[in-house]
């Protein structure tokens, strides 16, 4: 354990900072991935929060970015069962009024929009929306946010194996999306628009 750690875990605001804040783009980005960006830096203040408050238990045995990706993993978790209550409770309290009123309208895309979805530049993207969310998110955990497998299964609360499971799977999944979309480009247009 570095003088630093001890520091911090004693109550040293400024050796928490300096081991912590190196940290914060890593958090945040997993942050944004498990709750959006709207929602990401309150998952970091409170991951920071949380951490403080622990530190002086933490006992060294995964690495400070293991541990504060689990801390925001939960933070993260809190935020998404608060936003579900939230909708229950509104879905709950609204009439049953036209069921088409909030849908989304169709015809706001333009055809350069259409366009511009189904180039070649897009195919990822629109492929990795036809994955389901469990697969989109650890691909973007990996090759987005550049997070080791360990950090991966901190940040979603799995194992090791299951994370490189998973992974391999979101692979596979991400492989045939792309296939499919390359080979029907009549499916593709009809996805972008």
């Amino acid at each position: 354990m570095t003088q630093q750690l001890r520091q911090a875990q004693n109550g040293d605001m400024d050796a928490f900072a300096e081991l912590f804040e190196p940290l914060r783009p890593r958090i945040h980005a997993v942050a944004c991935r498990l709750v959006g960006p709207d929602d990401a830096e309150d998952v970091v203040m409170d991951t920071f929060l949380k951490a403080w408050q622990a530190l002086p238990g933490f006992a060294g045995r995964s690495s400070l970015s293991t541990w504060l990706c689990g801390i925001a993993r939960h933070q993260a978790l809190d935020v998404l069962r608060s936003r579900e209550r939230r909708t229950r409770g509104r879905m709950e309290a609204r009439d049953d009024g036209d069921p088409l009123e909030n849908a989304a309208d169709i015809t706001q895309s333009g055809p350069s929009e259409a366009a511009a979805k189904s180039d070649d530049g897009t195919l990822v993207s629109q492929a990795m929306t036809a994955l389901p969310e469990l697969h989109g998110q650890i691909l973007m955990l990996r090759y987005v946010d550049d997070l080791s497998y360990t950090d991966i299964a901190a940040a979603l609360g799995i194992s090791l194996g299951t994370t490189m499971s998973r992974l391999f799977n979101a692979k596979r999944k991400l492989r045939e999306a792309v296939r499919e979309l390359t080979d029907n480009p009549a499916k593709r247009i009809k996805e972008s628009s």
